[in-house]
């Protein structure tokens, strides 16, 4: 019982020795058996590890801050700047219509993150789920196109876009989830793909399920990152890509939304040569209802 009631007193001490990082040279007058030793030396090691967790976490934290603010001024900075144009140096009507639409872009690619953010955080606790009805994909491929067409436009990047004339229309999924995926990996892809290259979207279909698949013409991702792509806060850095930094969190919610509708999403890439997701989602016989 002394020796638990000695532990007791000098463990607060023990804390303060470890997040100064002076824990060894001031533990030692600490230790006065083999036994309290030992017992000492494993909760120095649980409580050294458990700080070296927290500030991991905590440097996490800061640098999914900056990310997310960063994507938050991008499309800010492509608005005022279209605004300025329009207001101090008038161009004609055709230019104006693209850069207006761009701001819109730049408007919705606000507004995605933030869904993003706080629609994420629902799905991971259950309390989003995906819901289902009969939806028209070529419609929603339209509308999604619509949006994009004008980044694509100020870009010069060349959209393409290809569905099977026999598709049929009995999709069942949520219109929501869906087309936040898809607008969320055409954006992904517009954003890394250089002037005067291409960005294509493809649908396809089987018994099972709707096949989407969208490609881009731009700098590519190495292997090595490939199999880490769809985690939470995952980001490529290095070369191009960190001018081009995001919050880590897009093709996560993709992976998510897309597993909710029991699917499953893939990359294939390579350096200098382009980037290709697919996903799938399965065909439903009847309509489903969330329990």
């Amino acid at each position: 019982m002394g020796r638990l009631i000695y532990l007791l007193t000098v463990l607060p001490f023990v804390t303060d020795f470890i997040k100064t990082d002076r824990w060894w040279t001031g533990a030692v007058p600490l230790v006065v058996n083999a036994a309290l030793a030992g017992t000492i030396g494993v909760i120095l090691f649980l409580l050294r590890r458990a700080r070296r967790r927290e500030l991991l976490i905590d440097n996490l934290r800061k640098t999914m801050n900056e990310a997310i603010i960063h994507d938050l001024k991008n499309p800010m900075t492509s608005i005022m700047g279209c605004l300025s144009c329009l207001i101090h140096d008038p161009p004609d009507a055709e230019h104006q219509r693209k850069l207006l639409r761009l701001a819109q872009h730049s408007c919705k690619s606000q507004m995605a993150l933030l869904e993003t953010l706080v629609d994420t955080s629902r799905m991971e606790q259950g309390e989003l789920v995906a819901q289902k009805a009969p939806i028209d994909v070529r419609q929603l491929l339209e509308d999604i196109l619509d949006d994009a067409r004008g980044a694509a436009s100020y870009l010069d990047i060349t959209l393409n876009e290809s569905i099977a004339k026999d598709a049929p229309a009995d999709l069942y999924a949520d219109s929501e989830l869906l087309r936040r995926v898809l607008a969320n990996l055409i954006h992904n892809a517009l954003k890394y793909t250089p002037r005067d290259g291409s960005v294509s979207l493809d649908i396809s279909f089987d018994d099972k399920s709707f096949r989407f698949a969208i490609s881009d013409t731009g700098i590519g991702i190495a292997g090595k990152h490939l199999g880490k792509l769809f985690g939470k806060y995952y980001r490529v850095e290095g070369g191009d890509q960190t001018t081009r930094r995001g919050s880590g969190l897009g093709l996560y919610f993709c992976r998510l939304a897309v597993e909710a509708h029991g699917g499953t999403i893939r990359v294939t890439s390579e350096a200098d040569k382009g980037t290709r997701i697919d996903f799938n989602i399965p065909r439903a016989l009847k309509r489903e209802h969330p329990q």
